[in-house]
């Protein structure tokens, strides 16, 4: 993974630990159930978003490298699909 790409990879992981922070925040404040399923629907969002971006950087590297061993790619696909 590019140096720039792992930036922007740490950066939103702040973002959502922020955001759970948040949502530990409104529980212990007792807020309403239906606010705080919204933040955690956007977290997990958020989580599968930064989730896809590994995977793709994933692939695109076996990709450049010519990999041809079936069983490690259908690995790094199984790993995501999961």
């Amino acid at each position: 993974m590019e140096t720039a790409e792992r930036k922007a990879l740490i950066t939103r992981f702040a973002k959502i630990e922020g955001h759970v922070r948040s949502i530990k925040n409104m529980t212990e404040e007792e807020r309403d159930f239906e606010t705080i399923m919204q933040q955690i629907a956007a977290v997990k969002k958020a989580m599968d978003a930064a989730a896809k971006v590994i995977y793709t950087e994933q692939v695109k590297e076996l990709i450049e490298r010519g990999e041809k061993d079936e069983a490690l790619i259908k690995k790094k696909i199984d790993s995501y699909i999961r």
